[in-house]
């Protein structure tokens, strides 16, 4: 194909006119992020422990923000939420966080340090 015809796919413009959307989308997403990363920090400060449900939004949220990044960088062909259904919260899709010494289940090999 020649320069000419590609130019003239309008599956090429298509998906431009998505990397824009989304890219913007992206970018609002990213702001409200740093929002529950701020608004987590300072439940973790106050109460000691972090927010279950604001863990699960963010986990979601950044779910939907690495669908979204996967697309706009042609890593995938599969438009982001609303044209697909949101992305699932499925163990191992992303890290578990650490917990601290003081939550941490037995056996996992720190009972034995000593202050």
């Amino acid at each position: 194909m020649s320069v000419k015809e590609n130019a003239k796919n309008m599956d090429t413009w298509l998906r431009g006119l998505f990397i824009v959307i989304f890219g913007v989308i992206f970018y609002v997403l990213y702001f409200v992020i740093w929002v529950l990363v701020v608004f987590q920090f300072l439940t973790k400060v106050v109460t000691g422990e972090l927010n279950d449900n604001l863990g699960q939004l963010s986990e979601s949220l950044t779910s939907f923000a690495f669908q979204i990044l996967l697309y706009i960088t042609f890593q995938s062909e599969e438009r982001p939420f609303p044209f697909s259904p949101w992305p699932k919260n499925e163990p191992g899709a992303l890290p578990e966080p650490e917990q601290d010494d003081s939550s941490a289940e037995s056996g996992t090999g720190d009972e034995d340090k000593t202050d």
